[in-house]
């Protein structure tokens, strides 16, 4: 089956994570240029109305940045076990960028990675920090909003200051052999999707690349005219024009799915 591509109010459209501001000005200037979305960020439908991001804040964000009041989603049953939720850890390269920053006071110091996961399992801990010198963990409280303040401080102490790279493990021995140097592993806990639905409410959202949802059967290269987005005419028959141009591209044998994993080197 085709995946579900629905235009939307961009007032309907809300986002768990922050954007990252670099990329945002990039895809902006793409956006303007090339006139055309490539690939639609993915969304679920809030309990409450409305949709959340759960892949493309950047993208997301840049369409407002350029000022276009309607968005195209990719949407997705999000309470289906075939997307799974998971976490990026943040590898710096440098560790003065983190430790010199943090208040010594709110930094708890723990036996090894295996008390790390255990506490930030439990919610005791915010995150936490896995360095040659040791490992650490940072007190952030039980609640979602308490916790989500800890994390963006952490992450504001080294975010634009030096080059994060998301990697799905805490291994440091095996990093090391990857990145040659590795300062800090900044270890997130993992969310539940329920949280990630309450994040699209609060204010403060969870900093940029933490969460990695994994999401069959997305929608690639639909290559949408910007002009439809941000041309005359209502959402019903915004709608309608999408419909058709997927039914005709179809016709002309241009869909094509694939069922394996694919890895790209050129991003």
């Amino acid at each position: 089956m085709l995946p579900t591509l629905r235009i939307l109010e961009a007032r309907d459209v809300r986002l768990h994570e922050d954007a990252d501001p670099h990329r945002v000005t990039a895809l902006a200037v793409r956006l303007q240029q090339e006139d055309v979305l490539r690939n639609p960020p993915i969304g679920a439908p809030l309990p409450g109305g409305g949709f959340v991001i759960l892949d493309g804040a950047n993208r997301t964000t840049a369409l407002r940045t350029i000022g276009v009041p309607f968005h195209l989603l990719q949407i997705v049953e999000y309470e289906t076990p075939e997307i799974r939720l998971d976490v990026w850890h943040h590898l710096l390269r440098e560790d003065e960028a983190v430790l010199g920053v943090l208040p010594q006071e709110q930094v708890v110091t723990l036996s090894d990675r295996v008390e790390l996961e255990q506490r930030l399992g439990d919610g005791v801990l915010a995150c936490g920090l896995v360095t040659e010198a040791g490992v650490f963990g940072l007190p952030g409280g039980r609640d979602l909003a308490a916790r989500i303040g800890t994390l963006r401080r952490v992450v504001a102490s080294y975010a634009g200051r030096t080059p994060i790279y998301r990697v799905p493990t805490a291994d440091l021995e095996g990093l090391r052999a990857d990145f040659d140097r590795v300062g800090v592993i900044v270890v997130f806990p993992h969310f539940s999707k329920a949280e990630i639905l309450k994040l699209a409410d609060l204010q403060e959202k969870l900093p940029a690349g933490i969460t990695r949802h994994v999401i069959p059967n997305r929608a690639l290269r639909v290559n949408l005219p910007l002009d439809m987005l941000r041309g005359p005419g209502t959402l019903a028959e915004k709608n309608a024009a999408l419909a058709d141009l997927i039914h005709a591209r179809l016709l002309a044998h241009r869909i094509r799915a694939y069922p394996e994993a694919t890895v790209v080197f050129d991003d």
